[in-house]
């Protein structure tokens, strides 16, 4: 019989992150925070916590995809 490997919800948000900023740009942690905004005041704290994750690997991703030559990090 086959074992199942752990299941790894980081890996499925670095994709959505992934697609929101090849989709997106930019303009995708606009959205991200939108979303944010939507679940915490509609009180859905399974979807705040779902974009939480997922905004937190658009601003790595970002982070990293956005930054201009010659940019010094301390």
């Amino acid at each position: 019989m086959q074992q199942s490997l752990p299941f790894d919800p980081n890996y499925y948000f670095g994709l959505v992150a992934d697609n929101l900023l090849k989709n997106l740009g930019p303009k995708a942690l606009v959205y991200a925070d939108e979303a944010l905004s939507k679940m915490k005041a509609i009180g859905d704290k399974e979807g705040f916590d779902l974009w939480l994750s997922i905004h937190e690997h658009l601003t790595t991703k970002a982070a990293d995809c956005f930054r201009s030559d010659g940019t010094v990090y301390h």
